[in-house]
């Protein structure tokens, strides 16, 4: 499939995640480091469904397609790290259980701040990210602690509502790719991983099916490799056109 953008070790698309997994070549990949979606009723609020076990596991099968190309694309020394939260876990579980492919470490992210929590339950101050090691994978540097911490707010600075901060994409790219190896994220959203691996010196796969979080994310990259903006932006600073006279087209 060919990128939709690309440019100095970087390769974009807006398409489904699933799509451009499944034409890329095996074995190709230092590490997958995503923040897919947490599934149905998974959010903090703490409403939703009165019984959502079968939407829970049902959103196993998702889960466990994306995670299985992942695994395919990754060397024998590679690493995948996804981001989730408590409530998601048990779809993980699941879905590594379905594929023999089990959770290696399960990290929490200590985020240095109280979010919402529903109108009874304690504030949820932390989410989590699950690593999954290929057989050759090893954690470089064996003193690595699974609480890491990465000060967060309510306000995103991208406004994308699940955006990650740089910090802790960071952290899973240099703990689980090689230097100069590449990193691939299904679910790039705004492009955080993105900026992340360009800071850290790596080849970047970014996808992301949403034309406008795309467009952002193109403009996010492009400034990280010292680039100037590419999108003309509205009276919001939405993008204004999704690809810029460079692009290679979908």
């Amino acid at each position: 499939m060919k990128p939709t953008w690309e440019a100095d070790g970087v390769r974009l698309y807006c398409a489904d995640a699933l799509d451009v997994l499944a034409s890329m070549d095996s074995r190709t990949t230092d590490s997958v480091v995503t923040d897919p979606p947490y599934g149905i009723n998974t959010k903090s609020d703490g409403f939703g469904k009165l019984s959502p076990w079968a939407d829970l596991c049902n959103s196993s099968l998702w889960y466990a397609t994306w995670i299985r190309e992942a695994r395919r694309l990754l060397r024998p020394s590679g690493s995948l790290w996804s981001c989730l939260n408590w409530r998601s876990l048990v779809t993980f579980q699941k879905a590594s259980c379905d594929l023999r492919f089990p959770i290696t470490s399960l990290m929490v992210w200590d985020k240095e701040w109280i979010g919402p929590g529903g109108p009874s339950g304690l504030r949820p101050s932390y989410e989590l990210v699950a690593l999954w090691a290929m057989p050759d994978f090893a954690v470089a540097d064996r003193g690595v602690p699974d609480v890491q911490r990465f000060k967060w707010t309510a306000r995103k600075p991208t406004g994308h509502p699940a955006e990650k901060p740089v910090g802790l994409m960071r952290f899973c790219i240099e703990h689980g790719t090689r230097p100069s190896g590449t990193v691939c994220d299904p679910f790039m959203g705004a492009g955080t991983s993105g900026v992340a691996a360009i800071q850290s010196g790596r080849s970047y796969i970014g996808v992301e099916i949403d034309a406008e979080y795309f467009g952002l994310a193109v403009d996010r990259i492009r400034k990280s490799l010292d680039g100037g903006p590419i999108f003309r932006r509205g009276p919001s600073g939405a993008s204004g056109g999704l690809f810029p006279e460079s692009s290679a087209g979908p």
